[in-house]
């Protein structure tokens, strides 16, 4: 029988992370969406936390505590939540699948008190991407393979020193570990997006880059790539189960407080009714998120669970996003509050895949 109550490891996880975001990383978030970029102290600050560090070992890993720590990040700020996930997805792809050279040579370079960036590239630059439809391709040369293609929306691209390049292969996906130094790879410059506007997403393109056979993940033995879109598609609806949490929380006060016509927002009806549905959705976000990575935790086949917890929570966080809009009527376009930080993140973040990971 399948329980969800937490463990009283995971509450104090989950209290002692929802401290450190909400008293480190949310009063930065609207100034780091400001100024398009995160500081460095915040990025230190967070990888002080470990959470990155603890992926490096089969054991201490949690899909489920992963996913507990995403949301209270989240809730803080997605951005933030993001430019954490992305490094960790890549250490987990190396530690659940590289060969043990791989592990000795790439994990220690994660090592330390000092924010490293690395990233999963699994989206493309194409109106019709699909990752089941990769126009990335890995070319066999003598030992060797060559990539070539382009990637896009990869987080803090700019500062990564390695990137996990998804691509085409003999007709079926495989996963490379190319550094950020390699002849042939060129990472555009940020060119600005709607939301998440800190997380420097970018292109990367990759222009006859030779990869030696010893960084295929896996190496001979290759890598299951749908497990890590798996775990990316988790880790996302774990942020935006944080976000969606977010938006409720800030909701829910201001109506009790704004008065309209000599009576509160939330006793109208209308409004009532819609915080109630802001609740249920939260809530079945989070159960969904929860139930995907439990399957990832006890080796189970979560892609079913992890499409179906990514496509609702895409879905559901911009619903929430945009209801909280509503509710704070003409306030909720102003920078005086974070609503509208939260709609724009909220879009974005609904078409993002594969950068992630629990």
């Amino acid at each position: 029988m399948i329980t969800f109550e937490l463990t009283e490891e995971q509450q104090i996880a989950q209290s002692t992370m929802r401290e450190f975001a909400q008293n480190v990383l949310r009063p930065i978030a609207q100034k780091a969406d400001g100024d398009g970029k995160v500081g460095r102290d915040a990025l230190d600050a967070i990888w002080s936390t470990e959470i990155v560090q603890a992926q490096a070992t089969e054991e201490g890993r949690s899909p489920v505590l992963n996913a507990i720590l995403l949301e209270e990040l989240a809730a803080a700020d997605a951005t933030i939540a993001l430019a954490v996930a992305a490094p960790m997805a890549f250490v987990q792809a190396v530690v659940d699948q590289g060969s043990s050279k791989q592990r000795e040579t790439i994990l220690k370079e994660f090592e330390g008190q000092t924010y490293k960036s690395a990233a999963i590239t699994v989206m493309e630059p194409s109106f019709d991407a699909d990752v089941s439809r990769l126009q990335t391709r890995a070319s066999k040369s003598g030992d060797d393979y060559v990539l070539d293609g382009k990637k896009a929306f990869v987080p803090l691209a700019s500062d990564c020193s390695h990137f996990l390049v998804v691509a085409e292969s003999s007709g079926s996906a495989d996963a490379f570990i190319v550094p950020r130094e390699s002849k042939g790879v060129r990472v555009q410059a940020p060119k600005g997006t709607l939301g998440l506007c800190a997380l420097g997403l970018s292109e990367v393109h990759f222009e006859g880059v030779r990869v030696p056979a010893s960084m295929r993940l896996g190496e001979h033995n290759g890598c299951d790539v749908q497990k890590i879109i798996n775990s990316a598609r988790v880790g996302l609806s774990a942020i935006a189960t944080g976000l969606g949490r977010s938006v409720l929380d800030y909701v829910i006060p201001y109506t009790k407080d704004r008065v309209v016509h000599g009576t509160a927002l939330a006793r109208k009806q209308a409004i009532a009714f819609r915080i109630a549905d802001m609740h249920i959705e939260v809530e079945a976000m989070r159960w969904m998120s929860w139930h995907a990575a439990w399957q990832l935790e006890t080796s189970q086949n979560a892609t079913r669970s992890a499409q179906l917890a990514y496509t609702y929570a895409a879905e559901q966080v911009l619903s929430i996003a945009d209801e909280g809009v509503q509710a704070f009527g003409g306030h909720g376009f102003v920078r005086a509050h974070p609503i509208e930080m939260w709609y724009r993140n909220a879009r974005s973040l609904s078409v993002l895949e594969g950068i992630a990971g629990v």
